[in-house]
């Protein structure tokens, strides 16, 4: 056999491997994209919701305010003992307690004694509680109506010929007296800075003489409230 010499150098037929890193970059970019598109997302949603909430809550005050106004003409008769009286009675009722407790100078009525609505409505307290039901009574006459409510805020309580004690209250929605029972701390403040400085800051604050009424009301119906849960059978 004829041995071929093969020369010093041999064209390769391999080519070297590369030693450069495949890049990621390609690949990872759409996903960081996405992550990055879903965060944005996310906290255009936080806001939203954020901004639709607060929207809500000022709707329900809205809500809250208009209900109060439509009630203007309203007045709750609170103790007044359950009967079995018709309710078409109930205004003859409320009339009599009136003339006879409320405001016995008729010639001091402010106007006419018009009583359009008067019905029992149930109390936001237990159902077995030994407390009646509310009346509930809307006036034709608003002065009367003022007249009246003024005369209960001087009373706080009345005491019937036949011995029962009743209250009066503006008909304000519960939510609402909470609210307006806020300020009683405010007004303690008041009070304990003086007459001078009480009134400036009453001022400041455009708190007016209507405003601390509501609020003595509010204050007055929840104890009342608080009072009444309490006393169940």
């Amino acid at each position: 056999m004829e041995l071929v010499e093969l020369p010093d150098e041999c064209p390769s037929r391999s080519t070297e491997p590369s030693l450069q890193p495949h890049s990621q970059s390609s690949s990872t970019f759409p996903v960081e994209q996405r992550v990055s598109n879903l965060e944005v997302a996310e906290n255009q949603i936080e806001s939203t919701t954020s901004q639709i909430q607060s929207e809500l809550e000022d709707l329900q005050l809205k809500l809250d305010e208009v209900e109060n106004r439509s009630r203007c003409s309203n007045l709750r008769f609170v103790g007044v003992p359950e009967g079995i009286e018709a309710a078409s009675l109930v205004a003859n009722i409320v009339s009599e307690l009136i003339y006879k407790v409320v405001l016995p100078d008729k010639d001091k009525m402010g106007g006419d004694l018009t009583i359009m609505r008067a019905h029992r409505v149930p109390f936001t307290h237990p159902v077995n509680s030994k407390y009646p039901h509310t009346i509930l009574v809307n006036f034709g006459d608003f002065r009367i109506k003022e007249q009246i409510l003024s005369q209960a805020r001087k009373e706080r309580e009345f005491k019937s010929d036949d011995q029962f004690t009743f209250h009066i209250f503006p008909d304000m929605l519960v939510a609402a007296a909470h609210r307006c029972h806020e300020f009683v701390g405010l007004i303690d403040s008041f009070k304990r800075l003086g007459a001078p400085a009480g009134i400036v800051q009453l001022d400041k604050l455009k708190c007016q003489a209507k405003v601390l009424q509501n609020v003595q009301d509010a204050t007055n119906f929840l104890e009342l409230l608080k009072k009444q849960a309490g006393g169940t059978r």
